[in-house]
């Protein structure tokens, strides 16, 4: 055993493992120093600092996109130098002038901000560098994600110890005044990520990057909600407790949350280095080795975590006395105590949130949070509107973590029984659901069963389903149900979707595996449907789902030049007639979309 962890410790992966670990522990230490320091200037600065921080973390996810997860994916998928820095130039595209619009914002809505997120307007001059700091960490999460994926580890680590630990607290050590210290972190965070990235800014462009940059924002949009849920988790609380209890309660209840995050993020470089790992061995098809990792990861993260809620429970007060000061540390321990009983599921969530990210195209860690954070805004509309005590917005957190806990337990499960199963079976096995517009005695679309059945005649396993009703919100939402639960029962890699508007949003929205969705005829070209609400209704729903669809069939090129977008990824192949038309290139195109493969590896 010993001889097993030196020659892991002596590869590039255990060194690369042990730099992250190291970095993330030096990065906690460096979060801890901060608020310590906030602390010794008094307990209204750290009130306000903590309340500053988690706006941070609320707000950055509406300028990032999603595009730190999707950055580490797909570079680590690329092997091409140039594509990869076609990824970080497509996030920038969009995080630059969003981070500049939230500068002005802040600073032209400084006052009415500041009653909204402290309570009154005295606070206005810490609402600037607030924008400033939210641009700051949107732009660390563009060059994180981008140095994680190359890899450039390094590099990555040196960011990540910088803006998460050195910036903040040397602000604290250079200033005593509070709208200095802001300032100063916002300004650092800004320029320690850019000049991390400046090299491969500067570097020769060679190729455009819409693809990358429309790649990027299919996987990333349908994050956001997501990411955004997660910030407000940990910081709706304490806005809610500032309205009705004040700023000591609601300080109180963000220096809580804080210790979650601090609590979860011992599990950031597991979620760091399982992301590229999980994506990479996806792509090439290591389905019984990702799945072994994952168990092992499972039952550490799980045995860690509680270890550090019985830790904690047990020595809060002399550790928050020592952490904060005899005269301030004794304030926060009772809210702690509470908050942190949801460290538990929280940080089982922070560890493993990658796996379900690597696994899924759809972003099913977004709809734990969505769910999660309804429980706590339930939680939070009747502690205000019903006289509750000061503890009640604690133990309402805490049962959203526990249901976030819950959920990433089940799909964790979920995914290790699908590797199982993918890896007990052939590698270019394909089992595909196909989604036809039309009654199961229905002729309308004979070419696209024929096409099914030809499929099957390949062996490959097809399932057909029949969307009868396109119009009837009833029925759809009936026939929701069905396709959900056939998508449990088959398990397929992938669905295919004949045709557009309606058939393909319904299986974009419905499905939790990829979705190819083939084009043809007036779906995209509405000039001669007739009506007046469905041309154009019937015509934005198949762009919407050609956004999002993990790959695209168009019949000819006449269909294919009226996309939006994504022209140059979708692929020409004719049905036919009979269904017959490219059939051995459409299996081979499902057969890449659906197992995760890139083209060489489909090929090969």
């Amino acid at each position: 055993m010993p001889g097993k962890i030196k020659a892991f410790l002596a590869s590039p992966k255990g060194k690369d493992s042990l730099l992250t670990f190291l970095t993330e522990g030096l990065s906690m230490l460096g979060m801890v120093l901060t608020y310590r320091l906030a602390a010794d200037l008094s307990k209204q600065d750290l009130d306000l600092y903590v309340i500053v921080r988690r706006t941070v973390n609320f707000v950055f996810p509406v300028i990032l996109m999603g595009a730190m997860v999707g950055l580490t994916r797909f570079v680590a998928m690329s092997h091409e130098p140039a594509r990869q820095r076609g990824y970080l130039r497509g996030a920038l595209y969009w995080v630059l002038p969003l981070g500049a619009l939230c500068v002005a914002l802040f600073t032209l809505f400084a006052r009415p901000l500041a009653w909204v997120l402290f309570g009154s307007v005295e606070s206005a001059g810490l609402v600037p560098p607030l924008g400033a700091m939210i641009t700051g960490i949107a732009l660390h999460g563009v060059a994180y994600g981008y140095l994680r994926g190359k890899p450039a580890s390094v590099t990555a680590n040196f960011v990540q110890l910088a803006v998460l630990a050195l910036v903040p607290c040397g602000a604290f050590l250079l200033w005593q005044d509070m709208e200095a210290v802001l300032w100063a972190t916002g300004i650092g965070w800004i320029a320690v990520p850019v000049l991390s990235i400046l090299p491969s800014l500067l570097a020769r462009q060679g190729m455009k990057m819409r693809k990358e940059r429309s790649e990027l924002l299919r996987y990333g949009l349908p994050r956001v909600p997501g990411d955004i849920a997660l910030g407000a988790l940990l910081t709706v609380p304490g806005y809610v407790a500032l309205r009705t209890h004040g700023l000591d309660v609601s300080g109180e209840v963000g220096f809580g949350a804080t210790l979650l995050g601090l609590a979860a993020a011992v599990f950031s470089p597991v979620a760091l280095l399982l992301l590229p790992a999980a994506s990479g061995r996806l792509a090439v098809g290591d389905h019984a080795g990702l799945e072994k990792s994952i168990a092992r990861m499972t039952w550490m993260v799980v045995a860690i975590s509680v270890l550090l809620t019985l830790g904690f429970e047990l020595l809060a007060y002399p550790l928050l006395v020592i952490y904060l000061g005899a005269d301030t540390g004794p304030a926060y321990v009772p809210m702690a105590r509470i908050i942190f009983l949801g460290a538990l599921p929280f940080a089982f969530f922070n560890g493993m949130r990658s796996v379900l990210d690597a696994y899924f195209h759809t972003p099913r860690n977004g709809v734990n949070l969505m769910a999660a954070f309804g429980i706590l805004l339930l939680g939070s509309f009747f502690h205000l509107l019903v006289p509750t005590p000061w503890y009640t917005m604690g133990v309402v957190l805490v049962a959203a973590m526990y249901w976030l806990g819950w959920a990433t337990w089940r799909d964790v499960r979920y995914v290790r029984s699908e590797l199982r199963r993918l890896a007990a079976r052939d590698p270019g096995q394909l089992r595909l659901v196909v989604l036809i517009p039309d009654k199961e005695e229905g002729s309308t679309y004979a070419a696209s069963k024929a096409q099914a059945q030809a499929f099957a005649q390949r062996g490959c396993e097809v399932t057909l389903f029949h969307l009868e009703s396109r119009s009837s919100l009833s029925k759809l939402w009936a026939a929701r149900r069905r396709f959900k639960r056939l998508l449990r029962e088959q398990r397929p890699d992938a669905v295919h979707v004949h045709f557009g508007s309606v058939a393909a949003l319904f299986g974009i929205m419905a499905s939790n595996v990829p979705v190819v969705v083939t084009f043809m005829g007036d779906d995209l070209d509405r000039t001669g449907v007739h009506g007046i609400a469905r041309p154009w209704m019937g015509g934005l729903f198949s762009q919407v789902s050609a956004f999002f669809a993990s790959g695209i069939i168009c019949s000819d090129e006449g269909v294919r030049e009226h996309l939006w977008w994504r022209q140059g990824e979708a692929v020409v192949l004719p049905l036919g007639k009979d269904g017959a038309g490219s059939i051995p290139e459409t299996l081979a195109f499902l057969r890449e979309v659906g197992l995760h493969r890139n083209k060489e590896e489909a090929a090969g």
